[in-house]
């Protein structure tokens, strides 16, 4: 008896010493809820806040604070940290984190990582943009695995993207961090970066939620979309990101929505975000969002008052500062301790999730060894490559040979430089330089024409006409400015302020006011490269659409690169030379100028027409464009008698290689409904498949069609499938129908 008494005080004595959140063995729920009946209101409020620091500044850092952006984000103004050095750093704020909580309650390490994890030397793969004209998703979720693997390697768990907006106006700057104009392409993108990045053990935070630019292409402003275009075309992403992605994080827009600020609009935070799409993770602002409501939007008279009706919206973590009034405002009964339960409950269900009660730290030494290895660095390789989108090739002038040409000189800002894009950390675009074994396209072409041709770097300051009649081929490297906070008026090739190269064999052409500065007009440039007589092709690394028209007639190729990587200096000299035969696709309709604005192809039934009296209204290049250096043909249609209702209806077409070169072929699979009860798009891309074929190959090429695919928003905002025929097109782009037929949807 008194063994079995010992034996129950031992059992009680050690459950009041271990409470149940910190047994790994228990559900979830139950350990939420252990720890959330332990927390004072402090600590709860805690857990809801966030801080960024600079690396000067990090004495500030208050530990207890449950969100930081992590420090080995900031710490290479001195020169490049290693990767060891960076998990290390982490590492150390994840232990005096956990030393300062009074339960034992960890930090969440976040950042950056929307092509490259933005912390150090993490391997750079091609911009958003670029993976986009791939059109193909399961490479990009091979890439997003490999940037959730070295995400994780050093202790970073949430990361702010992807960027899923539907980009409809090239003005805006950050054109280039998403996927482009089209629902369906930015919902497969979207999808792959998601799933691949919560199976990694990284959250995912789709932004920015929703619509997050304006009119003229400005960035943030007031979303004037009525909820019919919302439904059909800016939430369609979000919500493939939520229920087929896994997406345990959202990042709420600056803008307003309908007369009410994103970070504070119920129905989206919780009408449509939680209660439809059962999103169970939690929300964060963008930075200073929380702030907007306030300062920017004018809705509430404090920030307090902004804070209040925030959280009660269902945004649970402002970013960056951290809800600072909110102990106050609970304390004074304007918001109530059940509402912060309710935020607090998500975020931690997730930190549980992450293992990071269990085991928050990492390994330096395995982090060392995982980032920039050489399966990651191949992989980018084969990514750059795929981006490449070729726009023009007048008489065959691409591919060049390199057994026909001795000398090749190159032009253009971004000829000597790493052309990486937004959201590039401190990897190589900082100062223009390339990093251990990147090049840029002057050392891509180099390397490429070691002992087979001279090639020579314009200076930048002198005529283009003296070096360019020297040479076999004129070769322009072009630049543009955009990103965020970037966004443009004028879509032309801008001028440029340049520093005069020094040497041929260490140039480095970068963007500077010191001396020895001189005006670049890039486009005087091309049109004096023209008038040579030399053969000219001009290489544009950018995100977004460029008004070409003053040159382009006048070039003999053209070949859009994207922002492609730290590979890809090397991927445009294999794609120049035929080593790759670019296979990218525009992910964006290619505006012929800004008075045509918009142009995407995504575009309902006209009373009168499309064209302007001084233009036909159509783009220059549209959605889903690109050339090859071989040809393709297609045949054998075959498309089922009706709609599969149980599954996913799919449609084969047999695809030839009928040229001389192994090539990559994008079949694309769009959908018109013929009569419906709302107004319908001409056509809406439903499916899409790259295949790679070798010179008379074919392959059955099947497309699979979820029954989502026939679906609509009917008069009163239902999602519903009505009964019909629907058109079915396979075409090379949005204007280039090759074969149809039809099917039949039915009740």
């Amino acid at each position: 008896m008194l063994l079995a008494l010992a034996a129950g005080f031992s059992v009680s004595a050690y459950s009041q010493k271990t409470p149940a959140y910190k047994d790994a063995t228990l559900p979830i729920e139950q350990r939420v809820e252990s720890l959330i009946g332990l927390m004072t209101i402090e600590e709860k409020v805690e857990q809801l806040q966030s801080q960024l620091l600079f690396e000067d500044g990090f004495e500030r850092r208050n530990y207890k604070i449950g969100h930081v952006r992590n420090k080995a984000h900031f710490i290479h103004g001195k020169g490049m940290a290693s990767t060891a050095r960076c998990a290390e750093i982490i590492n150390e704020d994840s232990r005096k984190a956990l030393s300062a909580s009074r339960l034992g309650i960890p930090a969440l390490q976040h950042g950056e990582a929307l092509h490259t994890p933005l912390w150090g030397y993490a391997t750079c793969f091609p911009q958003s943009i670029g993976m986009a004209a791939t059109f193909d998703d399961e490479l990009y979720y091979r890439v997003s695995e490999a940037i959730a693997k070295e995400t994780r390697a050093v202790g970073v768990r949430q990361v702010y993207a992807p960027v899923v907006n539907i980009s409809r106006d090239p003005r805006w700057g950050r054109t280039e961090e998403g996927y482009g104009e089209d629902v369906h392409l930015n919902s497969r993108m979207g999808v792959a970066y998601t799933r691949a990045l919560e199976a990694g053990g990284v959250v995912a935070s789709p932004k920015h939620y929703v619509d997050n630019y304006g009119d003229g292409g400005h960035d943030s402003y007031a979303s004037n979309m009525s909820w019919r275009v919302l439904r059909e075309v800016f939430l369609e992403p979000f919500r493939a990101c939520v229920e087929e992605g896994g997406a345990r994080s959202m990042m709420a827009s600056y803008n307003s929505v309908d007369g009410v600020p994103a970070s504070s609009n119920r129905y989206l935070l919780d009408d449509i975000l939680r209660k439809e799409w059962n999103f169970k993770g939690y929300v964060v602002s963008d930075y200073g969002g929380v702030y907007g409501v306030c300062a920017a939007h004018r809705v509430a008279d404090s920030q307090a008052e902004a804070q209040a009706l925030c959280l009660e919206a269902g945004l649970d973590v402002d970013l960056p500062g951290g809800y600072t009034d909110l102990l106050a405002l609970v304390k004074s009964g304007r918001v109530s301790e059940q509402t912060v339960d309710r935020s607090l409950r998500r975020v931690l269900a997730v930190k549980f999730e992450l293992g990071l009660f269990d085991n928050p730290y990492v390994d330096p030494q395995a982090a060392e060894t995982l980032v920039r290895c050489k399966e990651h660095r191949h992989l980018a390789l084969e990514a750059a490559r795929k981006v490449m989108t070729l726009l023009k090739n007048k008489d065959n002038a691409l591919p060049l040979s390199d057994k026909k040409i001795r000398k090749i000189g190159l032009f253009g800002p971004a000829a000597n430089v790493m052309s990486l894009g937004d959201y590039s950390g401190p990897f190589g675009g900082a100062k223009g330089e390339s990093n251990k074994d990147s090049a840029t396209p002057y050392e891509g072409l180099k390397q490429r024409l070691q002992g087979k041709a001279e090639v020579a770097l314009h200076p930048g300051n002198t005529a283009v006409a003296d070096l360019a009649k020297t040479c076999d081929v004129a070769i322009f490297f072009a630049a543009i400015q955009e990103g965020e906070g970037e966004d443009r008026s004028i879509l032309t090739l801008p001028k440029r302020t340049m520093k005069a190269t020094e040497s041929l064999d260490h140039a480095m052409i970068v963007d500077t006011k010191e001396k020895m500065s001189f005006d670049l007009d890039q486009e005087q440039m091309i049109d004096d490269l023209a008038a040579s007589g030399v053969k000219t092709i001009v290489v544009l690394q950018n995100g977004s659409a460029i008004d070409v028209r003053r040159w382009v007639d006048k070039v003999d190729a053209v070949l859009e690169a994207w922002y492609s990587g730290e590979q890809g200096g090397t991927a445009i000299a294999e794609a120049l030379f035929g080593d790759v035969n670019p296979g990218g696709r525009l992910p964006v309709s290619w505006v012929r100028h800004a008075g045509q604005i918009p142009t995407y192809y995504y575009i309902k039934p006209s009373g009168r027409g499309y064209r302007y009296h001084d233009d036909d209204g159509k783009p220059l290049f549209p959605f889903g464009f690109g050339l090859s250096y071989t040809t393709f043909e297609y045949s054998n249609l075959v498309i089922p008698e009706k709609v599969n209702k149980d599954g996913a209806t799919t449609v084969a077409v047999t695809v030839t290689n009928t040229g001389t070169r192994k090539g990559d072929e994008v079949v694309q699979l769009y959908l018109r409904d013929e009569i419906a009860s709302v107004a319908r798009p001409l056509k809406e891309l439903k499916a899409f498949k790259r295949i790679t074929l070798n010179p008379g190959e074919s392959r059955r090429v099947e497309l699979a069609l979820p029954y989502r695919s026939f679906g609509l928003w009917d008069k009163d905002l239902n999602f519903v499938v009505e009964p019909g025929a629907f058109k079915v097109m396979i075409a090379k782009d949005a204007e280039n129908t090759i074969l149809e037929g039809s099917i039949i949807a039915e009740k």
